[in-house]
C-alpha cells in the first residue's frame, strides 16, 4: 500500500485542505460553485481552479474571485484533458487531503467540513467519497444518488468479483500522496478516470469508502446528458473492465484499439446482446433526464424504447423510482 502520512491520521481535522477544480468552458455555472465552496463552514483551505484551455469567460470569472479572496489560486493551460489536469492540480495542492470539485457542481454548506470528520474517524482511508443530490440546469433536485459502498465488505464484495467499483467522483477527498504514488489519473483515458483509478487503488492495497451523507449537489445538464456520450462511457466501462480482470490475472492490459479489435473478434450475438442491454440503461436514464426536465413529448418514446430492449430492467428501474416518491 502507498505510504499514508501519519499527520494526516493523527489529526486530518486541524489542517489546511486543498481544493481541486478543473474547468473547461465551465462560464455558465463556474460562479455558482466557486461561491459554494467559498461558502463553506470550514474556511481554512486553498482553492486551485485548473482552466484547461477555455474559449469563453472561464478565465475571466476564477481570476476575478482569485483577486478578491486570497485563497483561491488560478491556474491556466492550453487543453491537456481533465485526467492531465488533474493531475497538476494535486501535483500543486499544498495539502494531503484534496477534495475534488467540478466547476458545474454545488458543495453543500457543510461538505468539507463533515468529510474531515469523517476520514479522521476512518484514518485508514485513502479515498471517501458522498451521496450526492442530482439538480438540473436551474439547481432543481431531480433524483437522489446514493450508494452501497459505505462498508469496507460492501466494497470487498464488489472488487472480490472483478466488478468496478465507482461511485461520485466530483464528490471525493482522496490523499495525494498515494494517488500519485500510482501514477495518478491516467491521461490517456478520455472518460472513466475516476473509475480506472478507484480500481487501481484498491490493486494497491488502499481503502476506499463512500460517506452516506447528501453532501453534492450534482448538476446534470443538456451538455452532461448526451446518449452517445453515455454509450461511449459504457463501452469504455466495458474496455476498463477487460484491464481489470487482465491485470489480476497477470495478463497485460489492452490498450483502447486492442479492445475494439478484440471486441469485434467476439460473436455476433455476444455483441448484439452488450449493445441492447448498454442501450436500455442509457435509454432509461436519458428518460429520468426528460422527466426531470419536465419534456415529457420525448419520455414516453424513450422509455417505450428501453422496456423494449430489456424490459426486466427498466421495470425494476421504475417499481423502485415509484417506491422511493411513497416512501
Amino acid at each position: 500500500m502507498p505510504p499514508q502520512d501519519t499527520d494526516c491520521q493523527a489529526g486530518v481535522a486541524s489542517m489546511q485542505i486543498s481544493i481541486v477544480m478543473p474547468a473547461c468552458n465551465a462560464e455558465r455555472f463556474l460562479a455558482e460553485a466557486i461561491e459554494s465552496v467559498l461558502a463553506q463552514t470550514w474556511k481554512d483551505f486553498e482553492l486551485i481552479i485548473l482552466d484547461d484551455g477555455s474559449r469563453d469567460r472561464t478565465r475571466q470569472i476564477a481570476q476575478d474571485y482569485a483577486q478578491r479572496d486570497a485563497r483561491v489560486r488560478l491556474i491556466a493551460h492550453a487543453n491537456i484533458g481533465v485526467a492531465a489536469t488533474l493531475n497538476r492540480g494535486l501535483a500543486l495542492s499544498a495539502s494531503e487531503w484534496v477534495v475534488i470539485m467540478h466547476a458545474d457542481d454545488v458543495m453543500m454548506p457543510n461538505r468539507i467540513e463533515r468529510q474531515l470528520a469523517f476520514v479522521a474517524a476512518h484514518p485508514e482511508l485513502t479515498v471517501a467519497s458522498s451521496w450526492v443530490k442530482h439538480i438540473d440546469s436551474v439547481g432543481r433536485i431531480i433524483a437522489k444518488g446514493d450508494s452501497p459502498l459505505i462498508t469496507h465488505e460492501a466494497v470487498q464484495k464488489l472488487y472480490s468479483a472483478n466488478e468496478m467499483v465507482g461511485f461520485s467522483h466530483p464528490a471525493a477527498i482522496l490523499r495525494k500522496n498515494a494517488v500519485l504514488a500510482i501514477g495518478g489519473y491516467r491521461p490517456e483515458l478520455r472518460v472513466n478516470e475516476d473509475i480506472d483509478l478507484w480500481n487501481r487503488l484498491l490493486e494497491a492495497g488502499c481503502k476506499i469508502l463512500v460517506q452516506p451523507e447528501y453532501l453534492l449537489k450534482y448538476r446534470i445538464h443538456g451538455s452532461s446528458a448526451s446518449i452517445a456520450k453515455a454509450l461511449f462511457v459504457r463501452q469504455q466501462l466495458h474496455w476498463l473492465k477487460e484491464c481489470v480482470v487482465r491485470r489480476r490475472s497477470g495478463r497485460p492490459e489492452l490498450s483502447w484499439d486492442e479492445y475494439r479489435q478484440f471486441y469485434k473478434s467476439l460473436p455476433w450475438y455476444v455483441r448484439a446482446n452488450a449493445w441492447r442491454k448498454d442501450t436500455a440503461k442509457v435509454l432509461y436514464k436519458a428518460g429520468a433526464f426528460q422527466y426531470a426536465q419536465q419534456t415529457y413529448y420525448r419520455l414516453a418514446p424513450t422509455v417505450i424504447a428501453a422496456a423494449i430492449l430489456q424490459p426486466g430492467y427498466t421495470i425494476r428501474q421504475i417499481a423502485a423510482k415509484l417506491r422511493l416518491r411513497r416512501s
